[in-house]
């Protein structure tokens, strides 16, 4: 099928940005909670990272969440995927409570097939992470990002699949 087939949506905003906890990067990969100050939650725009919102000094995890309704039109046989373009520096995505997988800065994009899970009114959560790093933390490569602050830093959309 060729690609003027699919139909795109963009998933631009509002967004609900809610600081989960901050956090440090561990020599063996994980991150772990510790102390800190949480920014207020505020509504942003994507794609931007969360200087203007948390802060350019946040290290952390902050959940991104939006509301959006079923596309309109949908015929037996059509895909709806999920497309994040990219993050900063770690992710977790889900709709409707069901886990649709972990992304890294170095993956790029990342698609799922979310079509089953779709509802009248979806919930799309991605839960960002940008954690501190120390003199011990494991690699969190970031390339032209080592000074920048975290988020959505690249589209997120809906892509349909005609049957």
């Amino acid at each position: 099928m060729s690609p003027q087939a699919t139909h795109t949506i963009r998933l631009r905003g509002p967004w609900e940005l809610q600081p989960l906890a901050c956090t440090v990067l561990l020599s063996d990969g994980t991150t772990e909670r510790e102390p800190g100050t949480l920014p207020a939650p505020c509504t942003v725009q994507v794609p931007a990272d969360w200087s203007a919102s948390l802060g350019v000094n946040f290290r952390g995890q902050a959940l991104y969440s939006r509301r959006f309704g079923c596309p309109t039109g949908l015929q037996p046989g059509d895909q709806v995927s999920l497309v994040v373009e990219k993050i900063d520096a770690l992710a977790e995505v889900a709709i409707n409570s069901n886990s649709l997988g972990t992304m890294r800065i170095t993956d790029g994009s990342c698609q799922w097939p979310i079509t089953p899970f779709l509802q009248p009114r979806n919930l799309l959560e991605i839960t960002i992470e940008q954690p501190r790093l120390t003199t011990t933390s494991a690699p969190l490569p970031r390339p032209d990002r080592e000074e920048t602050a975290g988020g959505l830093i690249g589209e997120v959309k809906l892509v349909i699949l005609p049957a």
